[in-house]
């Protein structure tokens, strides 16, 4: 392979590797045949070699523009100048080295809880040292966290954990029914992946929707806590905090789309018979996949949905440990209020607000971002 397009083809690898966690789940998925309209033969290669059982099949009558979105990324990196030139043997290679050298870099667990659930995690750095326990949105890709995990991996044993439901093959439907998915089912799952795999108490980061996950974590068991870390949270506040549009808009939407499997499909359908906005470049598949498949929406709204009603002002008073609160002041996602009124809430909180940030913001561990965590963590 010639030296000239390696970091494109690193794009086209990262690429496919973003369905990587659907098509474990799902089994092969099928996205539409201009997907790969430059470079056929060099996508179809690194899917073999990546094991990511893609087809290029879908039918284009009515599209669904959640395939679409997550197509998106693998079109626009399959088009990258000089890519069709390559040999599809070349690539492959250069496909299981990437992947190699990413192995190399992160260990990966599976905990098996009573109930059948099965929890993968996700681990980086130092086994010995202080462990950060990254408690994501429900049913979003790992792949998100993993900048957290590069940023801290020095110092640091980091470990994002995939919720229940989420991240095993999908045979039977109904057990994740019967396996629970409420708050509590996903605080357990926590507390297990803290006393099977962590050393020591644990820092808990919450990313928005996680961070009422994270709160009653730590108010169950201040023993594994040592403290908190919650980031543009997504939280229930009941009166005491204004929510966003979006918040308020979400929650109605996942209350009916948890209704019943029959009512999520349809209103999967409706949802993505037409274009969908506000799906962020480069990351829109791993933001997307849960809109994937009507099973997969299913299960975003009943965990999701349990998040969002949670009210976290009862853990938020027993929750004693240390805890960082940062946010912006122009997040239209969880509106800036939230985290406002929790700071004030909390004993022992140290509030953060920008004056600028998206909400996906929280997931890009900038070097501000590292250090601010860096500080609140050495005090």
């Amino acid at each position: 392979m010639t030296e000239a397009f390696p970091d494109a083809l690193t794009d086209l690898v990262d690429a496919v590797r973003q369905l990587e966690g659907l098509t474990a789940q799902v089994g092969p998925f099928a996205l539409y045949p201009g997907t790969c309209d430059r470079a056929p033969e060099q996508v179809a290669a690194l899917c073999r070699a990546l094991e990511v059982p893609l087809t290029f099949d879908a039918p284009s009558g009515d599209r669904d523009f959640a395939v679409v979105s997550l197509a998106a990324e693998i079109q626009r990196a399959q088009r990258a100048p000089g890519l069709a030139g390559l040999c599809p043997e070349d690539v492959a290679a250069e496909a299981r080295r990437l992947r190699r050298a990413e192995d190399t870099r992160y260990r990966r667990h599976v905990v098996h809880r009573p109930d059948g659930s099965v929890i993968g995690v996700v681990d980086s750095g130092p086994p010995d040292a202080p462990c950060v326990l990254i408690s994501p949105p429900c049913a979003l890709s790992h792949r998100l966290s993993l900048p957290w995990l590069t940023a801290l991996g020095s110092a640091y044993r980091c470990l994002v954990v995939q919720t229940r439901g989420t991240s095993e093959r999908i045979e039977e439907p109904e057990d994740f029914d019967r396996r629970g998915y409420d708050v509590g089912h996903q605080v357990d799952d926590l507390l297990a992946v803290a006393e099977e795999i962590a050393t020591g108490p644990v820092h808990l980061m919450g990313i928005c929707g996680g961070a009422a996950v994270a709160l009653a974590t730590a108010a169950r068991r201040p023993d594994l806590v040592g403290s908190l870390s919650l980031w543009h949270a997504d939280l229930e506040l009941g009166d005491e905090a204004r929510k966003s549009d979006h918040q308020v808009n979400l929650r109605a939407l996942l209350d009916l789309g948890g209704e019943s499997r029959d009512t999520a499909a349809w209103l999967r359908g409706k949802l993505t018979s037409g274009p969908m906005t506000g799906v962020p470049e480069r990351i829109g598949p791993l933001v997307v996949r849960p809109y994937a498949t009507d099973e997969l929406f299913y299960r975003y709204a009943k965990l999701t949905g349990a998040t969002m009603h949670w009210d976290s002002r009862q853990t938020a008073v027993k929750a004693g440990q240390p805890c960082l609160i940062v946010t912006s002041e122009d997040d239209d996602t969880a509106h800036p209020a939230g985290s406002r009124r929790l700071a004030e809430m909390m004993p022992d909180a140290r509030l953060v607000s920008a004056e600028h940030g998206n909400h996906l913001d929280a997931f890009r561990a900038t070097p501000e971002q590292v250090a601010c965590l860096a500080s609140f963590l050495a005090r």
